[in-house]
């Protein structure tokens, strides 16, 4: 779209709309990168709904619109914004531009986001435009995104629907008046009609109920219907924000904390929103009734009323004094049930070694164990919970058969305003008012409850996120990485992980990282992607520190291959595309070949459509990990890190991988962890880590001969190579040349 050639067709169609979102984003304040937003979200797909909450994930708030060319012009302060074209297609309005003969608006192409932006005037643009527009803005610090868990920030998501609970308070107001018209029918039957025989009046009165209870039973479906719809809308809300949150935590609380307890406390989650939207709004929504019942009821009698009011009060005092040790057993509760889950969780997760090492008679007296733990403090919180229900069932039985009683001494003692009517008509409304008494005395047993859900979700959720640095830079990262006297410490850990470490690798080499187990080569690798960034010392990446560097362009430019890879469920083709799913069959095809998977999946009956049970049960060890290969491959990182990435390899697959390391390095590089030192011998660096400190590094001939180290354990894994021996001599021989 632009001035010299209005006809010409719109850049790019759907494939424009992240484009777009990173051109706002930046001219926000906040640069995200093209390629950082295709490696997460794709391209495919990208329609408006989903740009919408991919901005909502990425710290903007954006909504869909339509808006005129007038419009356009009164925006001011609210550009940019995102048009799009009829085609599809996603610009960037940046502004207005105004001469003495037109006036317009400043479009910018998002694919060529250096080119200026083109004037286009009214007629110009409602050829290719009708009006749809997006609207982004940068979040505020105080977002429900950002605030803290707890009660409020669950008030705050809760309120967000309050359009739809400002209808549900109304329909709950016209409730309670309709409340009010059955006791006063039987008052109106017993004192009149049945008193004067009205045949005519008792006929209204009939024709009134039948209308009254149409619409009460109206009133009460849309009430149902609104709150549900509420409760599905804050559910959905309030697990995306959780999850947002979770995923964004640092890799050492995972470390620290089961995942059996994390899924646990996030579990209770469920519970605060009951509590808010079932039994907190039901209870205020039932109160509501309060407001109309009392004054009636002090309108038929003050004496009465006084004397309910006196007995709910009675109720609220033993509430109050139970309430403290309601809430010291409940969280006895919660820690037994943490320990049955994470129990739970864990033999579920290491079933196979249960089973080969005969553990199940074990493991089943560890369970009951745990289950009886958990059903004793369930079983103790249900007693003393008995306690205040006991004391509570016969002050609120009171309330009803109390009223009548002293009702009726009243009109016995000469008291002429209590009539048998009145009398009844009290009672019933009593009695009506004795529910939403009794549930606010529950609501604050509920508290404590919910006090120790609230902090059980805070305690994950609330957790410092994993620092990232806004507007980070985002290198090529196709030049040298250089480690410069790093140092290390794990939380809590007295001896360094990584002590001094200082190499340098060169961009499109081969450098394999080996030592013994604890030496520190895992870790090496976990702070190149960032998940620890506490380290003392420099890492630089194209010649810029670690920790300035954008997380997510750092990891969208990163393949890494775990020594246990994790295969998602899915199929083959899911799997291996799940970073890129815009990568093409070719290329997919291409990455299997290199990882020698092609041979093992071409044999499948489903081929790359063969689906992948939980914990990819339906495939081998080595099957898992070629597949895992493949999917770092079909990414195309400029680096790659291969952890260990081949022990689960039979001979011959690992062959094939060696044989196309080279092939597999061409253009990028890469680093091997492995404790096998054959796979490492034409690697063009290698790294000899001794319990965190490097103690040499050099091609394998050098290490060979001047390393002690490496030397031990290559002599140790090739024995048939051994110093004094046949193949040893003529080795060392080639070693010294």
């Amino acid at each position: 779209m632009g001035a010299e050639d209005p006809g010409r067709p719109a850049p790019g169609g759907e494939g424009t709309a992240l484009a777009a979102f990173a051109v706002v984003a930046e001219k926000l304040g906040l640069s995200l990168g093209l390629d950082t937003l295709r490696a997460r979200y794709g391209t495919d797909g990208i329609t408006t709904r989903r740009l919408i909450r991919i901005a909502d994930e990425c710290g903007f708030r954006a909504r869909r619109t339509r808006l005129d060319f007038d419009h356009l012009m009164d925006l001011g302060q609210a550009f940019p914004v995102v048009l799009v074209l009829k085609s599809g297609a996603h610009v960037v309005a940046e502004g207005l531009f105004r001469t003495q003969t037109s006036v317009g608006v400043l479009v910018r192409d998002p694919l060529d986001p250096h080119a200026p932006a083109l004037p286009v005037d009214r007629i110009r643009l409602a050829r290719e435009w009708d009006g749809e527009t997006i609207l982004v803005k940068r979040r505020s610090e105080g977002d429900d995104t950002t605030k803290p868990f707890g009660i409020l920030w669950m008030l705050s998501i809760v309120l967000r629907e309050k359009m739809l609970f400002r209808d549900i308070g109304i329909a709950a107001i016209a409730l309670s008046l309709l409340a009010l018209v059955p006791p006063l029918l039987y008052m109106v039957v017993i004192d009149r009609v049945l008193v004067h025989q009205r045949m005519s009046t008792l006929m209204t009165l009939v024709g009134a109920v039948a209308v009254l209870l149409a619409f009460e039973t109206t009133l009460g479906y849309l009430r149902r219907t609104m709150v549900a719809l509420a409760t599905a809308r804050i559910d959905a809300r309030v697990s995306t924000i959780i999850f947002d949150r979770l995923v964004a935590l640092p890799i050492d609380f995972f470390d620290k904390n089961p995942t059996g307890i994390i899924a646990y406390k996030l579990g209770e989650v469920r519970r605060v929103r009951n509590f808010l939207t079932g039994q907190l709004f039901g209870t205020l929504l039932d109160a509501t009734t309060l407001i109309v019942l009392i004054p009636a009821m002090f309108m038929l009698n003050a004496a009465l009323t006084w004397f309910v009011l006196t007995i709910a009060a009675l109720m609220a005092v033993i509430v109050v004094v139970y309430m403290r040790p309601m809430a010291d057993q409940y969280n006895k509760v919660i820690a037994a049930e943490q320990r049955k889950n994470q129990f739970m969780i864990e033999a579920l997760q290491g079933v196979r070694t249960v089973k080969s090492l005969a553990l199940e008679g074990r493991k089943r007296r560890e369970w009951d164990s745990r289950v009886a733990d958990a059903v004793r403090a369930a079983t103790d919180m249900v007693y003393l919970a008995n306690q205040p229900q006991t004391l509570l069932a016969p002050l609120e039985k009171l309330i009803y058969a109390g009223s009548l009683c002293f009702g009726g001494y009243l009109a016995i003692s000469g008291d002429h305003t209590v009539f048998a009517g009145t009398l009844v008509a009290f009672t019933m409304i009593a009695g009506r008012a004795t529910s939403p008494i009794v549930q606010i005395a529950g609501l604050l047993q509920q508290i404590q409850e919910v006090k120790g859900a609230i902090s059980q979700v805070a305690s994950v959720v609330n957790t410092a996120p994993e620092p990232r640095r806004e507007n980070g830079v985002r290198p090529p990262m196709t030049g040298p990485i250089t480690f410069g006297d790093v140092r290390f410490y794990y939380p809590e850990a007295k001896s360094p992980a990584l002590d001094g470490i200082s190499f340098q690798v060169e961009p499109g080499t081969v450098v394999g990282v080996m030592g013994r187990s604890g030496s520190g080569k895992t870790t090496l690798t976990r702070l190149l992607q960032g998940l620890h960034q506490s380290y003392e010392g420099l890492i630089k990446i194209d010649g810029v520190e670690l920790r300035e560097i954008d997380l997510d362009h750092l990891r969208a430019r990163m393949g890494v291959v775990l020594q246990d890879s994790f295969l998602f469920q899915g199929t083959i083709r899911e799997n291996i595309l799940i970073g890129r799913p815009d990568a093409g069959i070719e290329k997919m095809i291409e990455a299997a070949r290199l990882a020698g998977a092609e041979e093992f999946i071409e044999r499948l009956p489903r081929s790359y459509d063969t689906p992948i049970e939980e914990n990819a049960s339906n495939l081998s060890g080595g099957q898992r990990q070629r597949i895992a290969i493949a999917r770092a491959l079909v990414m195309d990182p400029p680096l790659l890190i291969f952890d260990e990435a081949t022990s689960a390899l039979d001979p011959d697959s690992e062959a094939v991988i060696n044989e196309n390391l080279r092939r597999i390095a061409k253009g990028r590089t890469v680093i091997v962890i492995s404790h096998r030192l054959a796979s490492l011998t034409d690697c063009d660096q290698i790294l000899c880590l001794e319990r965190g400190k490097l103690l040499d590094a050099g091609r394998h001939l050098d290490l060979l001969d001047r390393c002690e180290v490496y030397r031990h354990l290559w002599y140790q894994q090739n024995r048939h190579l051994s110093p004094g021996g046949h193949h040893g001599d003529r080795y060392g021989a080639a070693a010294r040349s």
